[in-house]
């Protein structure tokens, strides 16, 4: 007997990635119940999509609107600076019999590291088979939508530069990566999504040739590291770092410490027909 593909899910969040991952799911006649926190700024969300805020340590209430609503797929898209509210999330999952919970990676490879950001993405990975909670994990790369973030373009007006950034990595619109998403969770049967690992990769650039990709509109500035100045000054050092060490290729193998780009790639074609975005196209340039 064949197996049913997934129709409900419950999404953690209404940010860059929850809001079109919602309108993607609804188009592919999924049942999506929204969950942010009552703290949460206030977002129009797609129409279609139910709405409730619940403060995500409320495990027995998470888990009542996980079975209230039938929720077989929770996708969480919590952000970085909150990734201490991913673990009772699961647990709510898992009292309410949830399937599948797709964490919140979204980023360069976690499996295998042990420090950082990227070791607090893997420990949580880890919990969820420790839990006996079916998972699907999605490795990105980098936004090309946030390259210009990834410069400081816009607070210096300069394509800053930190180390030789001739290191090439993984760059995936936003687009494209809710586009996969929702598709192979809608299209996939369970036994290929759970405890499954997807890499996906819309460009493959370097710092150097992605600042070339804006020409001499604006110059090209050579730093050691972003100063206070700069918001979010130490990530986005960390983001270029990552990049210039090579683990932001969704191919790299941190056990083996090497960049494979074949399997950078390796998910793209479950996304059948798919053309995928390139930097240039994304940043019209």
């Amino acid at each position: 007997m064949s197996e049913t593909t997934y129709k409900t899910f419950a999404v953690l969040g209404a940010g860059t990635v929850a809001t079109p991952l919602i309108k993607e799911l609804l188009a592919h006649n999924a049942s999506v119940l929204v969950v942010t926190r009552p703290s949460a700024r206030a977002r129009v969300l797609p129409a279609g999509a139910k709405h409730v805020a619940i403060d995500y340590a409320d495990i027995d209430a998470l888990a009542t609107a996980f079975r209230e609503n039938n929720v077989e797929v929770v996708v969480s898209t919590i952000n970085h600076d909150n990734l201490d509210a991913q673990p009772p999330t699961a647990e709510a999952a898992k009292k309410a019999n949830v399937e599948l919970y797709v964490p919140s990676e979204y980023g360069a490879p976690t499996a295998g590291h042990t420090e950082g950001l990227l070791g607090v993405k893997n420990r949580f990975a880890e919990s969820l088979t420790a839990a006996g909670l079916p998972f699907a994990r999605l490795y990105v790369g980098n936004f090309v939508d946030w390259i210009p973030y990834l410069f400081a373009l816009s607070e210096t007006g300069k394509l800053n530069i930190i180390g030789e950034g001739t290191t090439r990595g993984s760059f995936t619109a936003v687009s494209d990566i809710t586009g996969f998403l929702a598709y192979v969770l809608t299209h996939l049967q369970p036994s290929q999504l759970h405890n499954a690992t997807f890499r996906i990769e819309g460009d493959r650039k370097s710092l150097v040739e992605l600042a070339s990709l804006y020409g001499d509109k604006f110059p090209v500035a050579r730093i050691s590291a972003f100063p206070a100045t700069v918001e979010n000054g130490p990530l986005r050092t960390w983001l270029q770092s990552a990049l210039n060490s090579g683990i932001a290729s969704t191919g790299f193998d941190a056990v083996k410490g090497k960049d494979d780009e074949d399997l950078a790639r390796s998910s793209n074609s479950l996304w059948p027909g798919h053309q995928w975005k390139s930097a240039k196209e994304v940043l019209d340039l």
